[in-house]
């Protein structure tokens, strides 16, 4: 898989999105969601696209986002943006069709019956994102790893990233899934909920690029 792609996501500074960038990362996740941990302002995040929009692939990372939202994203300079609420496929066409986002639509995964759910929405999407199930109201970053086995079969004419749980411990077992050359990982390059850590960073992702 020398296509291997890594997303970094949950990042809140330049200097953590640098460090990913220089270790590997195609793509990096900001978070604009006020109950997380891991949101960060507009402002914050303008500066730092400023600095490395032409050095990877920017997502904005949103939840059930609202239009006033959508547009600061589009004002700001995001191409590609995730959708990780409840969007039903009426919400994810209309974004498409009004603001012409590259979508990367998340689904937390506890049973084949959420696989299902994929097909309708593969029209108006760039990437799928598969993560563990929503936790206390925590759309992801929760740490936690979905069953594998339940993509075994999967069929989508989408690439997908597969996340929940990721670490410098687990990465080459989901690699070796062969399903995906796309992975996300939050909390499994944390040193503290939140903070990421650029060890962490370097190691998950040498980790993962080594086996190729």
């Amino acid at each position: 898989m020398s296509d291997l792609q890594i997303k970094i996501c949950g990042v809140k500074n330049q200097e953590i999105a640098e460090h990913a960038i220089n270790s590997g990362a195609s793509f990096i996740g900001f978070i604009f969601y006020q109950k997380s941990h891991r949101n960060i302002a507009i402002e914050n995040c303008e500066k730092i696209l400023s600095v490395i929009k032409d050095l990877t692939i920017p997502v904005a990372v949103t939840v059930n986002p609202d239009d006033k939202l959508l547009d600061d994203l589009l004002r700001i300079g995001f191409q590609y943006i995730q959708l990780h609420g409840q969007e039903t496929y009426e919400m994810v066409e209309r974004i498409k069709l009004k603001y012409n986002f590259k979508i990367i639509k998340a689904f937390g995964i506890s049973s084949s019956k959420d696989i299902n759910e994929l097909v309708k929405y593969e029209p108006f999407v760039e990437y799928f994102l598969l993560d563990s199930p929503p936790q206390a109201n925590i759309q992801g970053g929760t740490g936690n790893k979905f069953d594998w086995k339940i993509i075994e079969n999967l069929s989508t004419t989408k690439n997908f990233f597969l996340s929940g749980g990721l670490n410098k411990d687990n990465i080459i077992s989901a690699i070796n899934l062969k399903k995906t050359s796309y992975f996300d990982v939050s909390s499994g390059v944390e040193d503290s909920e939140g903070i990421k850590d650029k060890q962490l960073i370097t190691e998950f992702i040498n980790k993962a690029k080594n086996i190729i």
